[in-house]
C-alpha cells in the first residue's frame, strides 16, 4: 500500500490520502462507495449475519437506504464542520472525531482517530489521522458491524491503512506533498 498523495479537501483544515492503484483520494472513495447500490447491496448480502446481530432484523433494502441517506448526511456534517473550524468555531472536526481507542487519555501527535455516522447506533466510520486542532488526514472508511474492527478483513484493511498513514506522516522528513507547509 502506496500513499501516492495527500489531497487538500478542505483548506487547512480536511485533507484526504490516496494510496497508488486508485483514481480517488480515500474521503471520496468512501462516500463514493456508500452511495452505490450495487456496492452496498453485494457488502450487506456479504455481511448479512453482523447486519443481523448489529441490528436486529433489517432487510438489504433498508440497510442500503439507511447507509445512502446518513452517508450523505456524514459527509455534509464533515465538510460544514472543517470549513466552520477554520473560522474558529467550536463545532469544528475535533469535535466529530475521537480517538480510535476508547482508553485513550491524553492526544498525541498524529493521533489514529474515527468519526461514526449521525444515527445513534451507525455503522459508518471515517479513519483518520489527527494532525491538530480541526486538522484531520482521511485514510479511509468502512461499515462497522462487528465489536471490534479486528473481526473482519475489511476492517483490518483501514487499520492498516492508518498504521500506514501514521508512520509516513512521522517520517515525512522531506515533507513529500507539502502537507507541513500548510500549517
Amino acid at each position: 500500500m502506496k500513499i501516492t498523495g495527500i489531497f487538500e479537501i478542505v483548506p487547512n483544515s480536511l485533507y484526504s490520502v490516496q494510496f497508488g492503484g486508485g483514481p480517488d483520494h480515500e474521503f471520496s472513495k468512501t462516500f463514493r462507495l456508500w452511495r452505490d447500490m450495487t456496492y452496498l447491496e453485494w457488502f450487506f448480502e456479504s455481511n448479512y449475519e453482523d447486519l443481523l446481530r448489529f441490528w436486529g432484523y433489517m432487510s438489504i433494502e433498508e440497510a442500503v437506504k439507511v447507509t445512502k441517506a446518513e452517508a450523505y448526511k456524514l459527509n455534509g456534517t464533515l465538510l460544514t464542520a472543517a470549513s466552520a473550524g477554520t473560522r474558529g468555531d467550536s463545532a469544528n472536526l475535533s469535535a466529530i472525531f475521537r480517538p480510535l481507542h476508547p482508553a485513550t487519555w491524553r492526544l498525541d501527535d498524529f493521533e489514529k482517530s474515527k468519526a461514526r455516522g449521525l444515527r445513534k447506533h451507525s455503522w459508518l466510520r471515517i479513519y483518520a489521522i489527527r494532525l491538530g486542532v480541526n486538522r484531520f488526514v482521511i485514510t479511509g472508511g468502512a461499515i462497522k458491524l462487528t465489536r471490534t474492527m479486528n473481526e473482519r478483513e475489511h476492517l483490518n484493511e483501514e487499520l492498516k491503512k492508518l498504521e500506514e498513514v501514521c508512520s509516513f506522516l512521522k517520517g515525512d522528513q522531506k515533507d513529500e506533498f507539502g502537507l507541513f507547509e500548510l500549517f
